[in-house]
């Protein structure tokens, strides 16, 4: 790359800020409308669950963005499956209300301990030891300087909350049930995770206070806003795309987050923007390329974790096709469909419409599961084959040992041995 060949602005990478985020307005709308209203909200505390790659850490980042610029000190967490220093979500939380504290009160340059202060005027004085800061009490006293120094509040955000340890979901649950639900201090909270949050994090006892936030789905785009996704970076750096392609890109994405910024990032390598031509046959190999992205860094990841249960459940509404009623791949499957649905519509594999009809979540998805129909198939065939070939040689071995015959000359009779080759006692001319 050249010195001046500008660096590609689409990202393809999970968590990256693309660099338009289209179609997340209203949703950034109605959380900021959210924490204006205050903590009596439902919807101050709230839990953004979708698929991944659906660009649930774009809408979080941006959503920071804006409460910060509205007066808001951001606390931002994320729960790491293995975090690099081994710090739990409390404690990060912890470490950033000291940040925020010393930012609001700096400290003093020189500090004095271990003072022995005498008696003076007859009065005794001892040396204060501040007691311990409990994870509730950091978390108040922050909300109190920062709204005493005249911010809007406390925003709290936890990134992949699907990866929480219970002890960890445990303790926000009880410091925030405390001071948001019963205090009603200004501390709001969003919680950002996979939908399976539902059923392996929520049900447990004593986390109340998730299980009363309000749910803010993250779906994917539509079209029309991952062509403008599409398109804007590109027209930022003067180059421009016919309108039948880029509704051709954009519609190979289904408007999933990832997708969309893979597809723009071939389009732009392909292309060599800004100097090159956007072609209909380079649209066609970054539509290729993104569904391989996707295939590698999304559907094997989601397929390796599917019960052979789920993945029979995915290949029979591939084999169906879509969009799929449960009746019609309950046909096809085995029981426990209606488990097998939920499960899949948490991990956010499927979709459902308005009328209740499945579809895949993206493409990939589904060209696994036909995929994995066609492995089956070939492996049926394969031993369906290697077993005809087997009775085959069984059945040729019987015949040949019923032709073997004997056959050693007889003088007398004239004739040669017609018993079986081997046979014990005489010969014979006949059997």
């Amino acid at each position: 790359m050249g010195d001046n060949q500008p660096l590609n602005p689409f990202q393809p990478d999970f968590g990256n800020a693309p660099p338009l985020l289209a179609g997340r307005d209203e949703l950034i709308r109605s959380a900021m409308s959210a924490l204006a209203q205050g903590p009596r909200v439902k919807a101050f505390t709230s839990l953004m669950l979708g698929p991944r790659g659906v660009g649930k850490t774009a809408a979080l980042n941006a959503i920071s963005e804006e409460a910060a610029a509205a007066g808001w000190r951001v606390i931002a967490a994320d729960a790491l499956l293995n975090p690099p220093d081994g710090e739990t979500v409390p404690e990060q939380i912890i470490e950033f209300c000291h940040e925020h504290l010393e930012d609001i009160t700096p400290p003093k340059a020189a500090r004095t301990t271990g003072v022995q202060v005498p008696i003076v005027g007859g009065v005794q004085f001892e040396r204060y030891t501040p007691r311990p800061r409990t994870f509730r009490w950091l978390l108040s006293d922050l909300e109190r300087s920062a709204v005493a120094q005249g911010a809007a509040g406390v925003l709290i955000t936890v990134d992949e909350l699907h990866n929480l340890e219970p002890a960890e979901a445990s303790r926000l649950a009880s410091a925030f049930q405390r001071l948001i639900k019963k205090e009603h201090k200004q501390i709001g909270f969003i919680g950002v995770g996979l939908p399976s949050v539902e059923h392996l994090l929520l049900p447990n006892k004593g986390f109340t206070f998730f299980q009363r936030c309000h749910r803010e789905p993250v779906r994917h785009v539509s079209i029309h806003d991952a062509e403008e996704a599409i398109r804007w970076p590109l027209r930022a750096h003067g180059v421009e795309i016919a309108s039948t392609e880029l509704r051709r890109a954009a519609s190979a994405t289904l408007g999933y987050g990832y997708a969309i910024q893979s597809v723009g990032h071939h389009i732009w390598e392909l292309a060599a923007v800004p100097a090159g031509r956007i072609t209909s046959e380079i649209v066609t190999q970054a539509i290729q390329r993104m569904e391989e992205d996707i295939g590698t860094h999304v559907t094997t990841p989601i397929w390796s974790r599917l019960s052979d249960g789920q993945k029979r459940f995915l290949m029979a509404m591939a084999a169906n096709g879509e969009p799929a009623r449960l009746a019609d791949i309950a046909r096809r499957s085995t029981t426990g469909v209606v488990t097998y649905k939920n499960r899949l519509l948490e991990e956010g594999v499927l979709t459902e419409t308005s009328d209740g009809q499945l579809m895949f979540s993206n493409a990939a998805v589904r060209s696994r599961a036909l995929a994995e129909i066609d492995l089956q198939a070939a492996a049926h065939d394969e031993a369906m084959r290697r077993e005809a070939e087997r009775s085959a040689v069984e059945a040729s071995g019987y015949v040949e040992r019923r032709r073997a015959r004997c056959n050693e000359w007889m003088p007398r009779a004239g004739q040669h041995c017609v018993l079986p080759a081997g046979h014990r006692g005489p010969h014979r001319s006949r059997r």
